[in-house]
């Protein structure tokens, strides 16, 4: 959809364009305000994604104070074969994070790390480029995160991060599109 590519160059290119200390400081309201999110609180499994290079919100610290908390992290592994991603536990910082095939961190994994089973996930915090007051998401556009969202049992909260400028009017959406319960923003 040709709509679609014209509003993702524009919100990379605006999240690119963002400085660094506006996006430190802004990520630390919407933290907060995450962290007294009622389905965060009430989670004890919670799904995040690393940040680290997007120029999207700053996840870093809402990792390891959710660590610090008691909640179990998971991250997704992306597997470019199947075409999915996968949600592994991140365990602490000593486990290593690596540049997944999208030039995405995600945890290294090993033989002794096993897969997380979507049913046992009690939030997903999901990035995006854009969102809309329906809470539809624009991702980058290979459908990983949508893939993954539809195994999710319907009840499962799935919360979108993103800065005041990302959430828009309307965005363009397909029927593959999964919408979000609510989105953060700052």
């Amino acid at each position: 959809m040709k709509e679609k590519e014209t509003f993702r160059k524009k919100m990379k290119k605006m999240l690119k364009l963002q400085k660094q200390s506006e996006r430190r400081k802004r990520s630390k309201v919407i933290r907060e305000q995450l962290f007294e999110d009622k389905d965060f609180l009430a989670s004890k499994r919670v799904m995040l994604y690393v940040s680290r290079g997007t120029g999207e919100v700053e996840t870093g610290r809402i990792i390891t104070k959710a660590l610090n908390r008691g909640k179990k992290v998971v991250l997704p592994v992306t597997s470019v074969r199947e075409k999915e991603i996968r949600p592994a536990i991140f365990k602490n910082s000593r486990q290593g994070m690596k540049k997944g095939p999208y030039g995405i961190y995600e945890p290294k994994i090993s033989k002794v790390v096993k897969p997380v089973n979507v049913k046992d996930i009690d939030l997903v915090i999901v990035p995006g480029l854009a969102f809309d007051r329906k809470n539809n998401r624009l991702g980058h556009g290979q459908g990983y995160y949508d893939g993954f969202l539809k195994k999710l049992p319907i009840d499962t909260p799935k919360i979108g991060l993103g800065f005041r400028f990302q959430l828009l009017k309307k965005i363009p959406t397909a029927g593959h599109d999964v919408s979000l319960t609510k989105v953060i923003t700052n």
